[in-house]
């Protein structure tokens, strides 16, 4: 009980340090004590924008000697497990165009991803689709083409427009990810490396606008498919099968 009240008295102390009351808004907590060394690991739960989307704890060493220093970097620089793709490229949305479309892809409320999509990486049975996922289905959709000079909004608006008008024209096939695998990512780039050449062949440079018409009467060619899970689709699989699939289905949408 002694003990229990020292680490409860040495915690108090800590979370007064000038140092750490500074960011008193971040909400810092006392996650671990060494009384005998009288150290403290501090966790800060909180962001500093009011405006942020999600909120990325952190922690923070404070009043380390010069030795536990040393021996702290190295144990993070050579023993702790990277971050994710998915979280990497979260933190570098507003340096990488790419990152900050994806991200937006997850986040907007008016997004077909919005209630499918994981900032961090980890897939569960509703949301089956990562940000690293949306990273690569941004480039597919874009890459090579004249897509990929336009402004970061503009590509967010045209990845909005597509899959939102995709899920417009199959609601069922798109919110079920069991019965149906036209959500699942192999067919998700499939469908990006489509619309690539069919929203570049139907998008207007001057008004910076795509032709919904010929763009939503190709796309109505899409039921042609199964996208059942039980059927064919479910041996297609990686990089390969996506290409193979999207020439298919382009052969479907002309013809």
């Amino acid at each position: 009980m002694e003990d229990y009240q020292e680490v409860l008295e040495f915690s108090s102390n800590v979370l007064a340090e000038p140092a750490i009351q500074a960011y008193k808004n971040l909400e810092p907590a006392v996650l671990v004590v060494d009384l005998q060394q009288q150290t403290a690991i501090v966790s800060y739960r909180q962001t500093k924008r009011e405006s942020a989307d999600s909120i990325v704890p952190f922690l923070a060493f404070h009043y380390l000697d010069e030795e536990e220093e040393i021996k702290l970097f190295d144990v993070i620089n050579s023993k702790a497990k990277g971050i994710g793709t998915s979280l990497s490229r979260y933190l570098n949305r507003d340096n990488d165009e790419i990152s900050w479309v994806a991200t937006n892809l997850i986040l907007k409320p008016g997004s077909p991803f919005f209630s499918k999509g994981t900032l961090i990486g980890r897939r569960t049975k509703e949301k089956n689709v990562t940000l690293q996922n949306l990273y690569n289905i941004i480039k597919l959709l874009t890459k090579k083409s004249a897509l990929a000079n336009l402004s970061k909004e503009r590509k967010l608006n045209i990845a909005l427009y597509y899959f939102n008008l995709i899920k417009e024209l199959f609601p069922e096939h798109w919110d079920d990810n069991q019965l149906y695998r036209m959500t699942h990512i192999t067919c998700l780039n499939t469908l990006a490396i489509v619309g690539n050449e069919i929203i570049n062949e139907n998008y207007s440079m001057k008004s910076q606008q795509p032709d919904s018409v010929k763009i939503t009467k190709l796309l109505n060619n899409l039921k042609e498919i199964d996208w059942l899970s039980s059927g064919n689709l479910k041996y297609i699989k990686g990089a390969a099968g996506s290409k193979m699939l999207a020439d298919d289905i382009l052969n479907c949408l002309y013809n």
